[in-house]
């Protein structure tokens, strides 16, 4: 291995610079005169040039010394970032990105959870469609994301049946069964459509939404059945619509950045899980 330069006698070098003097360098550290000299010493011996040189009672640094001081602040500040970074606490507010479906029935299962927690865990959430809250960990926006899944993701917590609903006046008529559904990405969309196309009758597409309440509206006007997973159940203004097709369940998946504790993950999995068919362990 080369030459490797070691964080304490960095901070020495930085230190005398600073205070103007190996005698109030080692003050501020807390060490001896010896001491910090000696690691003056070693530093030039490690990097092969003098570093340091009398200047009337006191030194100055060498131009190869103003070159490693420069070099030596970068170090200690990557160090010291990368210790703060690494012994800071587990956040006691953590942002939880979660889908829109069923989210007052999410909000309040997961919130119970964290504030059973020892240790005053709050939490802020965001409401999003699910294909962007399964980004929110990637993108560093959220602690973590509970979405729709497809049936078999690795971060499942339980399975979520699948109904069709529509406007409580809805009236199946002969023709193409209109459909409402949400505009792209969306895991429900694909599952819809399969759906759909297996009746003889056809289907065709009355309305997209960019989000759960224009969805919302589109069925409840009238304009065609859509595609929800059952904790949507209870919407105002809509029934489930029988005699349909229906496709497998999906899934409620729960995801984590590295820094979320295991025991804050064991009871946000219970929370979401408890809101599926067979809740998660």
């Amino acid at each position: 291995m080369g030459t490797v330069l070691d964080i304490v006698p960095l901070r020495s070098a930085v230190a005398v610079a600073r205070c103007g003097g190996v005698h109030r360098a080692a003050t501020a550290l807390h060490l001896t005169q010896s001491t910090v000299s000696a690691h003056l010493r070693r530093l030039e011996q490690e990097t092969g040039s003098q570093i340091v040189e009398k200047a009337g009672r006191g030194i100055r640094f060498t131009p190869h010394g103003q070159r490693l001081l420069a070099e030596a602040q970068l170090i200690l500040d990557a160090h010291d970032a990368a210790v703060a970074a690494l012994t800071a606490p587990a956040p006691k507010e953590l942002v939880i990105a979660t889908t829109e479906h069923g989210a007052d029935q999410m909000i309040p299962a997961l919130s119970q959870r964290l504030a059973e927690l020892p240790g005053g865990y709050t939490a802020r959430f965001r409401l999003d469609r699910s294909a962007h809250v399964a980004r929110a960990i990637g993108s560093g926006i959220a602690d973590i994301a509970v979405f729709l899944a497809p049936a078999g993701h690795e971060d499942a917590v339980g399975p979520l049946p699948l109904s069709w609903y529509g406007a409580k006046d809805h009236v199946i008529t002969d023709g193409p069964l209109p459909i409402v559904l949400f505009d792209e990405p969306c895991v429900l969309r694909a599952p819809a459509r399969r759906a759909a196309d297996r009746l003889d009758r056809g289907a065709t597409v009355a309305a997209e939404a960019a989000d759960l309440a224009g969805l919302y509206s589109a069925a409840r006007s009238g304009l065609g059945v859509t595609l929800l997973p059952e904790i949507d159940a209870g919407v105002d203004g809509l029934r489930p619509v029988e005699g349909l097709p229906v496709p497998e369940p999906l899934a409620l998946a729960v995801s984590f950045t590295d820094r979320v504790p295991e025991r804050v993950r064991k009871a946000v999995r219970r929370g979401a899980g408890s809101l599926t068919s067979k809740p998660s362990p």
